[in-house]
């Protein structure tokens, strides 16, 4: 039997073991497994951005993908470890809000309780490595969901921020520095010039060559979102961005 894909999401960066640590744990019980490294440098604690990297990028991934995301700042606590199913794929995250803005609905949740999943003793501060990558690998392998834990109807949610069609906010930063808002750019009327602050940027542009080197700009960005960028340089850096602030129109 082929395992399913196995697509890791975490905030753990890449300049220490743990996430090849967690591999080595699907690995050790999923041999045969395919383990894609989604991304692994959002924000510390950042769980709206983690959220967001699923919306965009789920779509891209086979059937029957699992998503192992791990952005917990509440390892440890009572927050429950949680499984998700959308008619595509398979998501395991703390139950933080990470799984909220899923690009499909969810069609059933559960808690990952099964003691048999885990490495014995827990940490308190790893749960990638004892919780998570365990039931990845058995899901991957093509265990039943029924066995991780019981079905659940209230995991945390986290709205998404609701935009109008001349004003929004700033999501996240993407590594170049260009700030991605909630405005989706087939909302955005044709022609309309946005503010950041009292920078008047645009039009919306569909690539970074339309602006002269060092001009601010917005743009449709891959995502389908509006994004605000710096031609050859970094919009976070040069306005000193801050997650939330508003974006509308001139």
């Amino acid at each position: 039997m082929k395992n399913s894909p196995i697509v890791l999401l975490t905030d753990f960066g890449t300049s220490d073991p743990y996430v090849g640590i967690m591999k080595g744990v699907i690995l050790s019980r999923a041999p045969k497994a395919t383990i894609v490294d989604l991304c692994h440098e959002a924000a510390p604690q950042d769980v709206r951005m983690a959220a967001f990297q699923l919306l965009v990028s789920a779509p891209y991934f086979p059937d029957k993908t699992v998503f192992c995301c791990v952005v917990d700042p509440g390892v440890g606590s009572s927050r429950r470890a949680v499984w998700a199913k959308t008619k595509r794929h398979q998501f395991l995250a703390p139950d933080n809000g990470l799984l909220s803005w899923l690009p499909e609905p969810v069609v059933e949740w559960r808690t990952i309780e099964a003691e048999k999943l885990r490495l014995h003793p827990v940490s308190g501060t790893f749960h990638g490595r004892d919780v998570f990558a365990p039931a990845a690998a058995a899901l991957a392998s093509g265990l039943s969901a029924a066995k991780l834990g019981p079905k659940i109807l209230d995991p945390k949610r986290i709205p998404f921020p609701s935009a109008a069609k001349t004003r929004g906010e700033i999501l996240c930063v993407d590594h170049f520095g260009n700030a991605i808002t909630n405005l989706r750019a087939g909302d955005v009327l044709p022609g309309t010039e946005l503010r950041f602050r009292t920078e008047k940027i645009g039009p919306i542009g569909k690539h970074y060559a339309e602006r002269p080197v060092g001009q601010p700009m917005a743009l449709a960005g891959s995502s389908g979102f509006v994004e605000l960028a710096v031609r050859d340089g970094s919009f976070a850096d040069r306005f000193g961005v801050r997650i939330g602030e508003t974006v509308e129109s001139a």
